[in-house]
C-alpha cells in the first residue's frame, strides 16, 4: 500500500508538470501536490517529508520509466546487450515514444540541482556506457544519443520540432552502424596481422629444423 501511495503521489506531481503549457510554468508544490493527488499535505507527507525528498522521488521515478521502456523495446537488460545495441535502443525509444513535456521538465532541472542528476545517471547510465571502445566508435555513439537528445527536447517542448523524425532516426542509427564497423575491422586487421605472425613464425621454425 506505501508503494501506490507513492506512485499515485509521484503521478501526480507528473501530471501538473504535464499540465502546463510550458514548461517554464511549472510550479511543484507539497501543497499543489497534495490537491493534485487528492490528499491532504500531511498525507503526502507521510511518504515525502519535503519537497527536496518529492523532487528525489520524482526524478528517480522518470529515470527509472525511462530505463523500462529501453528494456521493454529491447526484451534484455542493458548488461546484456552490446554498447551498440543499447544505444540502438535509445535512439529508437527517443524518437518513436510519446515524449512528456513533464519527463523533460524533471530531466532539464537536474541540471542546476546536482543531487537530482544521480538518479538519471543511475538508471540510465548503464545504457550509455562506452567502456573499452576506441575513440571513434564513442565519438560516433555519443553523436547519435545527441540526435536523441535533441528530437526528445524538440518534440516535449515543441521548439522547431522535426518535420520527420524518421530520418532523423535514420540518421542517428547510421552512426551507430558506422561505429560498430570500424570495431568490426579493427577486429579484422588485428586478427589477420595475429594470424600472419603465427604463419611467420611457423615458417622460420620450419626453415631452422630443414637447416
Amino acid at each position: 500500500m506505501a508503494n501506490d501511495g507513492r506512485t499515485r503521489i509521484l503521478e501526480a506531481a507528473k501530471a501538473l508538470a504535464e499540465s502546463h503549457d510550458s514548461v517554464q510554468g511549472v510550479t511543484i508544490s507539497l501543497e499543489s501536490v497534495a490537491q493534485q493527488a487528492g490528499l491532504t499535505k500531511p498525507g503526502l507527507m507521510y511518504h515525502f517529508p519535503s519537497k527536496e525528498a518529492l523532487m528525489l522521488g520524482l526524478v528517480d521515478h522518470a529515470a527509472k520509466d525511462w530505463a523500462q521502456r529501453l528494456r521493454e523495446h529491447t526484451g534484455h537488460s542493458s548488461q546484456e546487450l552490446t554498447s551498440f545495441d543499447r544505444h540502438r535502443a535509445y535512439v529508437t525509444v527517443a524518437t518513436t515514444a510519446e515524449v512528456s513535456r513533464a519527463d523533460y521538465w524533471i530531466f532539464s532541472d537536474a541540471l542546476y540541482h546536482p543531487k537530482l542528476s544521480r538518479a538519471w545517471s543511475e538508471h540510465l547510465g548503464p545504457w550509455f556506457d562506452t567502456a573499452g571502445l576506441d575513440d571513434r566508435a564513442v565519438s560516433l555513439l555519443t553523436a547519435a544519443r545527441f540526435c536523441a537528445d535533441g528530437a526528445w527536447m524538440s518534440e516535449a517542448t515543441g521548439v522547431f520540432p522535426s518535420s520527420d523524425l524518421a530520418a532523423v532516426r535514420t540518421h542517428a542509427l547510421a552512426l551507430i552502424d558506422g561505429a560498430e564497423a570500424a570495431i568490426d575491422a579493427a577486429a579484422g586487421v588485428a586478427v589477420g596481422a595475429s594470424d600472419d605472425a603465427g604463419a611467420e613464425a611457423s615458417d622460420d621454425a620450419g626453415a631452422e629444423v630443414t637447416g
